[in-house]
């Protein structure tokens, strides 16, 4: 269970499965090229001819990669083969994981002066999208200075490479604990470097994951593969939530920020305010109306839109640490008198002088019982 010092009400959403076709493809033995990522115009610009750019003869409407594979060419960040083929069963090679994850970052460089690299030139078709890629310690290259880019990637570090993509755009980890509620019944074979990501992508719902499954994670990952967690990383519906879940970390960010600009560095906030997410706002709440002052007066200097107009600065009877401590004793008693029973969410009372516990049972009893010992300090609810 969460503790209510990190922000609250903050979903993830359950995974979407890849499809089985996906895990257990054998890699082909055919090398991939410059002719992956180009395309032969049409004479005419018809509707038939864009239509026919995003539809390739190998990838039919009931694959199981078919939209993501569409989507992700449509949108020019893969392509397919001259001959109409997109291949998509062949491994993916480091330096079209890198045309891939640069065209998704949307900045790279239009010369190279020089490469970070010493097997890779300036006349190399994916030069700059290594170049890139690099730059943004998104995919690195090896200890001997090398990229190696006709090397095919495997299933794990692609998923490292797609979590680093994940955190480049601002994303951290909201509880490192729960990565540990992922285990694949190959788990330990995936290398100690790779666990972590794995997990995430999994755990958010970006790569398959069955309890019962394996993750395979040193066979190559293949085109397919790689177009359908990419898709699900920028347009599926749990891409919706972790921009949203990055724009909540990033005002809590400006929120600390403007707190320790307020009072300086050793302001003990976890004992002197609370922070959480109520109906979409973030309540900043202090036990003193003279910190609420104070820091009312600090926002005028912020040019911030978004955080000025969904934040809340507020006086409240708890501090973070009081929650804590409130929290705490509010678990204990649940679970002595409802040992089936589960806490699905904490938030404080609207005027911050205690908590509401969401529940999925509760009996008279218990419900007698907490209001012996706390009183109005902890309101007890189900979700039903």
């Amino acid at each position: 269970m969460k503790r209510i010092s990190t922000a609250l009400l903050l979903t993830i959403v359950p995974a979407l499965f890849v499809h089985a076709e996906a895990i257990n493809l054998l890699p082909s033995s055919t090398t991939l090229g410059p002719s992956a990522y180009t395309y032969s115009q049409p004479n005419s610009t018809s509707t038939f001819d864009r239509v026919q750019k995003y539809r390739f003869t190998d990838v039919p409407t009931h694959f199981w990669a078919y939209e993501s594979i569409t989507k992700m060419t449509k949108e020019g960040l893969m392509s397919g083969y001259r001959n109409g083929a997109f291949k998509p069963n062949d491994p993916l090679s480091r330096e079209e994981a890198a045309s891939l994850f640069s065209n998704m970052l949307g900045d790279t460089p239009s010369i190279m002066l020089a490469s970070s690299f010493s097997d890779i030139t300036s006349d190399r078709w994916s030069s700059l999208a290594i170049e890139s890629v690099a730059r943004a310690n998104i995919i690195s290259g090896y200890g001997d200075s090398t990229y190696r880019p006709e090397q095919y990637m495997s299933r794990q570090e692609f998923a490292v490479v797609a979590n680093k993509f994940l955190h480049y755009q601002g994303y951290h980890t909201e509880d490192p604990t729960a990565l540990d509620t992922i285990h694949f019944s190959d788990q330990k074979f995936i290398a100690p470097w790779a666990q972590s990501s794995v997990r995430e992508l999994a755990l958010l719902g970006f790569i398959n994951y069955s309890t019962t499954g394996l993750f395979n994670p040193e066979k190559y990952v293949t085109r397919a593969e790689a177009a359908e967690i990419t898709y699900r990383l920028l347009f599926s519906k749990e891409a919706t939530t972790i921009q949203h879940t990055i724009q909540q970390q990033q005002m809590e960010e400006t929120a600390r920020a403007l707190i320790k600009k307020t009072f300086g560095e050793n302001y003990d906030f976890h004992n002197r305010g609370a922070m959480f997410w109520r109906d979409g706002k973030l309540v900043i709440s202090f036990t003193s109306s003279s910190d609420v002052k104070a820091i009312t007066a600090e926002t005028a200097y912020i040019k911030d839109k978004y955080f000025l107009d969904n934040h809340i600065i507020t006086t409240g009877s708890y501090s973070l640490g009081d929650f804590d401590n409130l929290q705490t004793d509010a678990a204990y008693l649940y679970r002595q008198l409802e040992p089936q029973g589960t806490i699905l969410a904490v938030t404080p009372t609207p005027n911050v002088d205690g908590l509401i516990l969401t529940v999925d049972k509760l009996h008279a009893t218990a419900q007698t019982a907490f209001v012996k010992k706390f009183g109005k300090k902890i309101q007890l609810k189900t979700n039903s």
